[in-house]
C-alpha cells in the first residue's frame, strides 16, 4: 500500500528507511541510475524524488517539489545549501548560483506569497546569492522599500564590512611584504659584505689574499646631483686583483644595480674579468660591489692605471621607509678618479 509523503503516515521502520534513502540519494558519491529509481518510486515519495532530480541537474523541478508540492521553504533552502556546499568543494568549475532556482520557483509557483518568499530567500542567504541576478528576477512592480530593509541595506552593510576586512588584510599583507622585502635586501647585502662571502668570488678559488690596501674615498670626476659615498679597497692575489667598492647610500631614495666598473686599463697584463653589483641598497644602508681583474704581475710595466666608473640607478619610491621599490628610476654613469695598481703589490 502506498502512503503519503508525510512521514507521520509511515510506520517507524518505514520512516527510518525513507530517511536513510534520502540521505543516500543526497550523497554525491552514490552510484545510482537516477532515471530507473525515479521510474520505480511511488508518486507520493516526493521528498525522495528531489535529490534524484538534482543529480540529473533538474534543480528547479526538485525545488518545485520541496517548495510548492510539500510547501516547505526550509527543505528547499536545505537543498540549496547542500548544493552550495558541493559547489564550494568543486571550486571555480561550478559558478552557477545555487539559490537563484529557488527564487525563480517561488516567484512562479506562488503568485500571492512568492515575492515575499523570494525576498526571504535573498535575505537569509544574502552572503551567498548572486545579488544582482536575484534583484533582476523580482517583478518590476515590487517597491524598493519592500526589498531595502530585509535585503538591500543588510547586503550593503555586509559589503562594507567585507571591504574593511579586505583593507585590513591588504594592510597586513603589505606589512608582511615589506618585512620580507627588507629581510631579503639585508640578506643580499650581507651575502656580499666580505671577500669570502660572495658566491661569484668563491667560485674563482682565489685562496687567501696576499695583501689588502687601506680604504680610500672615491671622488667623482664631476659633481653629480646624486652620488653615494664610495670607499675603494684593493685585494691582491697571485693572478687576480679584486676591487671592493663599499657603497653607502646617504640619500633618501633607494638605489639599485650599483656596479664598480673598470672601463679601461693602461696595461694589457691586468684586465677586467667580472663584476658583482649590489642589487638593491636602501637609504642609509651600506653594501659592497665587487670587480675582479685577471693579473699577470711579471708582465706589468711597473704601474697600471685603471679608468673606473660607478654605475647605479636611483629608484622611485612612494615611501622610502616602506622599501616598496618600483622598477622606474634614473640611471647614472659617473667616472671616478683613476686607480693605480703596482706590480710589486702582488708579491708576498
Amino acid at each position: 500500500e502506498e502512503r503519503g509523503d508525510d512521514d507521520k503516515n509511515d510506520t517507524n521502520i518505514g520512516a527510518i528507511c525513507r530517511q536513510k534513502l534520502r540521505r543516500f540519494l543526497s550523497w554525491p558519491g552514490a552510484r545510482v541510475h537516477e532515471e530507473r529509481i525515479l521510474a520505480a518510486l511511488p508518486p507520493t515519495f516526493l521528498q525522495e524524488r528531489a535529490p534524484l532530480l538534482g543529480r540529473l541537474g533538474r534543480h528547479e523541478e526538485a525545488l518545485r517539489i520541496l517548495y510548492k508540492d510539500l510547501g516547505n521553504l526550509d527543505l528547499a533552502l536545505e537543498y540549496c545549501d547542500t548544493r552550495y556546499g558541493h559547489q564550494q568543494k568543486q571550486g571555480p568549475r561550478s559558478n552557477a548560483c545555487a539559490y537563484l532556482p529557488l527564487v525563480s520557483v517561488a516567484l512562479q509557483s506562488d503568485p500571492e506569497n512568492g515575492v515575499k518568499s523570494a525576498i526571504q530567500v535573498m535575505a537569509m542567504r544574502r552572503s551567498r546569492i548572486d545579488k544582482f541576478a536575484a534583484l533582476q528576477m523580482l517583478p518590476g512592480k515590487v517597491p524598493v522599500s519592500e526589498v531595502a530593509r530585509p535585503f538591500l541595506i543588510p547586503a550593503m552593510v555586509d559589503n562594507e564590512s567585507k571591504i574593511r576586512r579586505l583593507k585590513v588584510t591588504a594592510a597586513l599583507l603589505r606589512a608582511k611584504y615589506v618585512s620580507l622585502k627588507k629581510a631579503l635586501t639585508e640578506a643580499q647585502i650581507q651575502s656580499q659584505a666580505s671577500l669570502h662571502a660572495v658566491p661569484a668570488l668563491r667560485n674563482l678559488h682565489l685562496g687567501d689574499p696576499i695583501q689588502s690596501s687601506k680604504p680610500i674615498n672615491a671622488k667623482p670626476a664631476h659633481s653629480p646631483n646624486i652620488f653615494p659615498d664610495v670607499m675603494i679597497l684593493k685585494h691582491y692575489f697571485l693572478r687576480h686583483l679584486v676591487i671592493q667598492a663599499k657603497v653607502t647610500n646617504d640619500h633618501q631614495r633607494p638605489m639599485a644595480n650599483i656596479a664598480f666598473v673598470v672601463a679601461e686599463s693602461s696595461d694589457e697584463a691586468i684586465q677586467p674579468l667580472l663584476q658583482v653589483p649590489i642589487k638593491t641598497l636602501p637609504s642609509s644602508a651600506t653594501g659592497s660591489a665587487w670587480c675582479v681583474l685577471t693579473a699577470a704581475p711579471q708582465r706589468m710595466d711597473g704601474t697600471a692605471v685603471l679608468t673606473c666608473e660607478m654605475r647605479y640607478t636611483v629608484l622611485a619610491v612612494d615611501n622610502p621607509a616602506s622599501l616598496h621599490f618600483v622598477s622606474t628610476g634614473r640611471s647614472f654613469v659617473e667616472e671616478i678618479q683613476d686607480v693605480e695598481v703596482h706590480a710589486a703589490q702582488f708579491a708576498y
